[in-house]
């Protein structure tokens, strides 16, 4: 219902409902700033967790064995690159490339006068299979259009030489599986290059391949050739500096977590608003707990004191900033392999998984129970909000009426006024 602003007694009607509906919605607005409070607090809490998944993941990755297993590949000819998979074994190995993969290239000269396809068709083997091609158009180029219409594997190009046009046959791959024949030209066909597998030799052992690539030389190594040569080594051996990635990848991801916990846990200073986690004990309790988790060092078992992380390149400063050390972490694995690994593995990265899991898990993870906490409780005051928007709505309708009807009223006694008037007036005369 519109309301009628003061045609009677000049009340800004609409001024004065407003007023009183804002009265009315206190707690609605209430509500919604409180809506608007928990949702920053969920947006921080999901901050926090992804912090804690980059821990849980930089952790895993070194108490997973594979890790421990990479290998890097080196060459000592640049004859031949190697590469290591994931399966990649340590192992040393060293060669001649004897020969490198060849694809089967083959000629034939074009007659002068004639057709270069004697019959009109072609007869093309590769691999043991022979297929058949017609050819429309019986020149030099509608031969080789022909041909490469057919999609045999094999390609054919036109040449334009010093001594007249030449047919040029190109096996598409590499290798012995290569070598192919036509049959059908008016001219001979001459073999150019015959289709060959590389060859390298480990003493008096052959390895041959289609494309030039050894896979599995050592176990997990790839081997490509490039040129011919003699007594190439090939070795692939723990990829310390990946070991050392990986460390390095988990005390950052320790350290991002721990800043973005204080920003989001500050108190507030002078100008600057305290943070929406201020008075939170879960961030506090987390903050602790990665601080602690190298603080505290690792367990030795009853009745042994705790072992520093220190010889690991792990350190806590005085800023509460975990520091990495990599040349300390490389001489520690160069001297003691197993043991570094079982002080990283069940020791250092081993704590911080388990710190991470207990957080973010799906169901049970402390950070994610708050989570559900926080949307179970906006999910209520959004229901208490709807109901207001009902309750309110009805309100300002009532206040309508009540205003309108007010008008109404007075505007019905000032017509009788007026009327009584002038019957006042007609008496007196």
């Amino acid at each position: 219902m519109a309301s009628v602003d003061g045609l009677v007694t000049g009340l800004d009607t609409t001024s004065i409902i407003s007023q009183l509906m804002q009265l009315e919605a206190a707690p609605q607005t209430r509500l919604k700033s409180q809506v608007s409070v928990q949702q920053t607090v969920q947006s921080a809490y999901q901050a926090i967790n992804a912090r804690m998944l980059a821990v849980r993941n930089a952790a895993q990755a070194l108490t997973t064995a594979s890790t421990w297993q990479a290998v890097s590949a080196s060459s000592s000819s640049d004859a031949v690159t190697a590469s290591a998979g994931a399966t990649g074994q340590a192992g040393s190995t060293t060669f001649d490339v004897v020969r490198l993969a060849a694809a089967h290239v083959a000629t034939s000269t074009v007659p002068g006068t004639g057709q270069p396809a004697a019959g009109g068709t072609l007869d093309l083997t590769i691999g043991g299979k022979t297929t058949t091609i017609t050819v429309s158009t019986n020149t030099a180029q509608g031969v080789a259009d022909a041909v490469n219409a057919a999609k045999t594997g094999v390609r054919a190009t036109v040449l334009n030489t010093t001594t007249g046009p030449v047919l040029q046959f190109s096996a598409q791959s590499t290798g012995a599986a290569s070598d192919f024949t036509v049959t059908g030209l008016t001219d001979p066909v001459v073999v150019q290059t015959q289709g060959a597998d590389a060859e390298i030799a480990v003493g008096a052992h052959r390895i041959t391949s289609a494309d030039n690539t050894f896979k599995d030389l050592i176990p997990g190594v790839t081997v490509k050739a490039v040129k011919v040569a003699t007594g190439v080594t090939v070795s692939a051996a723990p990829d310390v500096n990946k070991l050392a990635d990986a460390m390095q990848t988990l005390v950052t991801a320790i350290n991002s977590t721990i800043s973005d916990i204080n920003a989001k846990s500050s108190h507030g200073t002078a100008g600057r608003g305290a943070g929406p986690l201020d008075t939170d004990p879960l961030a506090r309790n987390l903050r602790t707990q990665l601080l602690s988790g190298v603080s505290a060092g690792m367990d030795m078992g009853v009745g042994n004191p705790a072992a520093s992380f220190g010889p690991l390149g792990v350190q806590l400063d005085r800023n509460g900033t975990l520091t990495f050390n990599k040349e300390k972490f490389l001489a520690a694995y160069q001297a003691d392999p197993a043991k570094t690994q079982a002080d990283v593995s069940s020791g250092f990265a081993k704590t911080f998984e388990t710190l991470a899991k207990d957080a973010t898990d799906p169901t049970k993870g402390r950070i994610t129970q708050a989570i559900q906490g926080v949307e179970t409780s906006v999910r209520r005051m959004n229901t208490e909000i709807f109901s207001w928007d009902s309750r309110l709505a009805a309100k300002k309708a009532g206040l309508q009426r009540k205003y309108a009807g007010l008008e109404s009223a007075l505007g019905k006694m000032r017509d009788q006024s007026s009327w009584l008037a002038g019957q006042l007036a007609g008496l007196s005369k």
